[in-house]
């Protein structure tokens, strides 16, 4: 099956790899890798044509998305080709800075000091072979936050990466989040 996403990358006659194997013998790639936003069945398919060739993968990976595009299985596939991963929309556009009252008690009762937005971060913090995470800040005071989250790392415990992906399964179930407004 030839799909518009993946298609042209996989069909021979356009040469891409080749170019790209080139640049990167010549050295103007340092790291080759790629960027998904369709389906674990395509990016299989990629893998399975130019997985070998491939440094890192950027996948949306969040605690929403975790069930809701099935970003679980893209990190088991990725793991078990030893792609390291690099982290699109782990705050899904802003969407998970800010949480619903209800919601947000039920985190600040497990870790008091913990900002919302500190527990997209300690997601990933969980995931293994999660490398880098591209947090598409926007002020000076969302990096500062940043930063002081990431001085340390605080994986999720069990029980806590079970209210959170519950919490995202509450927000899916009300249709909060149709997008994440990235225009």
């Amino acid at each position: 099956v030839y799909e518009r996403n993946v298609g042209p990358y996989l069909d021979e006659k356009y040469g891409i790899l080749k170019y790209l194997l080139r640049q990167k013998e010549a050295g103007r790639i340092r790291h080759l890798g790629f960027s998904v936003h369709g389906s674990c069945d395509v990016m299989k398919r990629f893998l399975d044509a130019y997985g070998d060739q491939m440094e890192f993968c950027q996948v949306q990976l969040n605690y929403i998305d975790w069930k809701f595009q099935d970003a679980k299985a893209k990190v088991e596939l990725l793991s078990e080709r030893g792609i390291p991963i690099w982290v699109m929309e782990p705050l899904r556009g802003g969407r998970l800075a800010s949480l619903s009252p209800e919601d947000a008690a039920k985190l600040k009762e497990l870790r008091p000091k913990e900002p919302v937005a500190g527990w997209a971060f300690r997601f990933l913090q969980t995931i293994p072979g999660v490398v880098m995470t591209l947090s598409g800040m926007s002020t000076l005071d969302q990096l500062k936050q940043n930063v002081e989250i990431y001085q340390e790392e605080k994986p999720l415990s069990r029980e806590e990466f079970d209210v959170l992906v519950g919490i995202a399964d509450g927000m899916v179930k009300k249709d909060v989040l149709p997008c994440t407004a990235c225009r």
